[in-house]
């Protein structure tokens, strides 16, 4: 595709998520938003005035946009369930594809819609923002260098009223969620990890709570990887309501440690000077998976998070769904 050629994206799933790609595609120079589709007539309607274009077309039916509009490129927001199907479509149809987490619900999937991105050529994305945030890429872009020696364990939460905000949502229906939080929200803190750190689980034990569901609300996780290095993870979905979302993961290496706190700051500690804070200005500059997608269309950029990290994640995922639900440690299948 050449850079001055406008690239047409259509979107599938028309709630909130979805109507912000939508609305920031559409600030991109060079994108031009030919369709949207969603069995909602309301989340449409949203969707439109999201972007002021009453007139842009609208369908039940994914399948339709695809036929009818032609699209070089979707975007999926949809119900995690469906993204499987939803992704194998659009690359069959020749589109690029930016799916929102998970991008899908089984390890098999994974291997399903990599082999069709390879059958296509055609980009596979995941909207894993930390991917493009300053102070994850930072975190990484150190751990790499070897700035904290050889990664040794890793401690990290993540906390949100999760099990209160999704109460008789589609968040709690198996069938359309695949899962709980894990599947979720904490999809974010499990990439964020494998991501920046490389490190590979090997065996999995796991506590799960799902409350009064039928999904994961409250899981306490700890891994042993390749290579020795454990990870500690914490998903607290009962959060009281109102503290939004926390996040905190500290990264031990053998010569020192990174902290990201809040999401947002930095904390890189190296022996006699601890908890030295990491200036923005010293950070790598972020962007947006929107943004980055159509960079990768153009062939400015790579894609932040390809399906692969989609694979490493439900990967692991699984495993603390089969250590929890047995009750002992189990590997990871790779």
């Amino acid at each position: 595709m050449t850079q001055a050629a406008p690239i047409k994206v259509g979107l599938i799933g028309c709630g909130g998520n979805g109507r912000g790609h939508l609305k920031r595609m559409s600030e991109i120079k060079g994108v031009e938003l030919v369709g949207l589709a969603d069995p909602s007539t309301n989340a449409r309607a949203l969707a439109h005035e999201a972007v002021q274009q009453p007139d842009l077309p609208g369908f039940r039916n994914h399948r339709k946009l695809l036929a009818d509009t032609e699209p070089d490129a979707v975007v999926i927001s949809t119900p995690h369930t469906l993204h499987h199907q939803q992704i194998i479509d659009s690359l069959e149809a020749g589109c690029h594809v930016l799916c929102e987490k998970p991008l899908i619900c089984s390890t098999q999937e994974a291997r399903d819609v990599i082999a069709a991105r390879d059958a296509t050529g055609l980009i596979l994305g995941i909207a894993y923002q930390r991917h493009i945030m300053p102070p994850y890429m930072y975190c990484r872009q150190a751990i790499a260098s070897g700035a904290i020696g050889e990664v040794t364990s890793v401690s990290c939460w993540q906390a949100q009223a999760w099990w209160h905000l999704t109460r008789g949502t589609w968040r709690v229906k198996p069938e359309l969620s695949g899962g709980g939080q894990l599947n979720d929200s904490a999809s974010h803190l499990l990439d964020a990890v494998l991501w920046m750190t490389q490190l590979q689980p090997k065996v999995v034990s796991a506590f799960v709570d799902k409350l009064d569901t039928e999904v994961d609300i409250v899981s306490a996780v700890t891994t042993q990887c390749v290579g020795g290095a454990l990870c500690n993870f914490s998903v607290i979905g009962n959060a009281p309501p109102g503290f939004g979302v926390w996040e905190d993961i500290v990264m031990w290496g053998t010569t020192g440690a990174l902290i990201i706190r809040n999401i947002q700051d930095v904390y890189h500690l190296t022996p006699g000077n601890p908890e030295q804070k990491v200036p923005r200005r010293e950070m790598p500059k972020g962007s947006d998976p929107d943004t980055n997608f159509i960079a990768a269309i153009r062939g400015t950029k790579e894609i932040a998070a390809p399906a692969e990290c989609g694979m490493s994640v439900i990967q692991l995922t699984e495993a603390i769904w089969c250590a929890a639900d047995i009750g002992k440690a189990v590997k990871v299948e790779y």
